[in-house]
């Protein structure tokens, strides 16, 4: 068994306990997949990747250059099963099973902005899609994302919005004052929302900008009362998992058949 967490930045995958990683950017998904299946050839493959998928299938990747994608060929070929789950969604179940609750979020911003959202131990995901955080509409930019709108959430409270924002203003990421508090306010709403509409037990925060800028739970901490309603817990954690996605691909590994 193979579990693969596919990032907009960085692919990892675990072959027993060694855990190998590429820059996303450099691998074209179905040849990396068949030179796995060649190579070890496993009986099953849980994939968390970085996008919306549904039924096997690829739709969208909004921080990677993959197209649409169906795995189901792939399975075909080599009589192998295929698990395929959004990257937040594994986290979410990794972070649930941490914690041992069955009422979790998941709100990762790292090189695009997601969450993951476990009830009574399941994940919520509506009709496949469901959880994608990054996509609400906040306000308008100069710039289109993949999804087809220029408002997305995620231009602002991700690392790629970061980027976007520092050529706005011609300056250097959270060096620039303005980019911090454009960073702050924009992920406060999304924390706002979470606690709204999915009312968790705990909302988890990580994802590579998080986790390398401690700064930021202290200031989600510091403001959390003006964006979260009072009768909703208000618990906030930093993960403390180092691959959540991965660690949750491992979990769809050994529970989905």
């Amino acid at each position: 068994m193979i579990a693969i967490d596919i990032g907009g930045t960085y692919t990892r995958y675990k072959i027993k306990e060694e855990i190998f990683v590429l820059k996303t950017e450099e691998i074209k998904l179905l040849e990396f997949l068949e030179s796995l299946i060649k190579k070890y050839s496993p009986k099953k493959i849980a994939i968390s990747f970085a996008g919306q998928v549904k039924n096997n299938i690829i739709y969208s990747s909004p921080n990677t250059k993959f197209e649409k994608i169906d795995l189901s060929e792939i399975e075909k070929k080599y009589n192998i099963k295929i698990i395929l789950e959004n990257d937040l969604n594994c986290a979410a179940l990794a972070e649930s099973r941490y914690f041992g609750i069955e009422n979790i979020v998941a709100l990762y911003s790292g090189t695009g902005l997601g969450s993951g959202i476990i009830d009574k131990g399941k994940i919520v995901k509506g009709r496949g899609f469901g959880g994608e955080i990054g996509h609400i509409p906040y306000k308008p930019t100069p710039f289109k994302c993949s999804c087809g709108k220029n408002n997305c959430l995620e231009f602002f409270a991700s690392g790629s919005g970061i980027e976007k924002m520092s050529k706005i203003y011609n300056c250097n990421g959270f060096d620039c004052n303005k980019v911090k508090e454009e960073y702050i306010k924009a992920l406060m709403y999304a924390v706002g929302v979470c606690f709204s509409l999915f009312d968790p037990e705990i909302l988890v925060l990580g994802g590579g900008v998080i986790v390398n800028n401690p700064w930021i739970v202290k200031e989600v901490e510091k403001r959390k009362d003006k964006y979260i309603p009072k009768f909703n817990t208000q618990k906030i954690e930093l993960t403390k998992l180092k691959d959540a996605s991965l660690t949750g691909a491992e979990i769809l590994l050994k529970e989905r058949k």
